[in-house]
């Protein structure tokens, strides 16, 4: 997690309850990456208190480093993440004061070193580009236990999906759970495995569910189809772009 030449145009305010990512593990060569959303408690002098992350970070990862990561403006304006490398100070094993306001209250869930001046760097919360989906592109995905996903956007790594809620709702799913996918790229063949729910966010309604899937369980030939597909759609959506420039 070494820092990247590109600063934010300014540091990031770490405010109370501001959206973080807690960046656990990183591993360019297998192209896995193992991101928590978390949200800042408060800032004492030199320690961030950050809520536990679901799934919870480990206890046994007292001492480690990881990287700290906010969406902060660019120089040119544009909203990208950037983190800063981070001691991982306290994991408290009692959770039931992961929502507290204000750590002299109770244990905070979690608590890191706090950034110093200079410290941040832009970085990727992902591994893989990620392809957004239309209805020209001709790739839809099953997903079994649900009739007629809708797939928002797709990467070699991952996608995420828009499912209705069925008769029993989604008492069923919850973060880490598993559901066998099929990705089917029309009239040229399709990926199978293993989608672990890495987040779930539930419509005000209730009566949908957008889930961030991670691929896993795949067979090497389907891996490499995958990355096949994703690199061929990438650059026909690059192509398109370009192409809209001349008209």
């Amino acid at each position: 997690m070494s820092p990247e030449e590109t600063a934010p145009q300014q540091s990031p305010v770490l405010a109370p309850d501001c959206p973080v990512f807690v960046v656990l593990h990183k591993d360019a060569l297998r192209e896995r990456i193992d991101v928590r959303v978390s949200r800042v408690l408060s800032l004492e002098d030199d320690v961030l208190f950050l809520a536990q992350t679901d799934p919870p970070v480990p206890a046994q990862l007292h001492g480690s480093e990881v990287e700290v990561a906010v969406l902060s403006d660019d120089r040119n304006g544009t909203m990208r993440p950037f983190g800063y490398a981070a001691r991982l100070l306290a994991v408290p094993e009692d959770l039931a004061r992961a929502d507290a306001p204000d750590p002299a209250t109770g244990p905070a869930a979690i608590a890191v070193s706090a950034p110093k001046p200079g410290d941040f760097f832009e970085t990727s919360l992902r591994m893989h580009y990620r392809v957004p989906v239309d209805e020209d592109m001709g790739v839809v995905i099953r997903l079994e236990g649900f009739e007629h996903p809708d797939l928002l956007d797709f990467s070699a790594g991952g996608a995420r999906v828009c499912v209705a809620a069925g008769e029993e709702g989604f008492d069923a799913l919850a973060v880490g759970a598993s559901l066998p996918f099929r990705l089917l790229f029309l009239g040229s063949g399709y990926a199978v495995g293993d989608g672990v729910i890495r987040s779930l966010h539930r419509s005000e309604d209730g009566g949908s569910a957008t889930l961030g899937l991670f691929f896993t369980n795949m067979e090497i030939r389907d891996i490499r189809y995958l990355e096949r597909m994703v690199a061929r759609t990438v650059s026909t959506c690059r192509q398109r772009e370009s192409d809209a420039e001349y008209v």
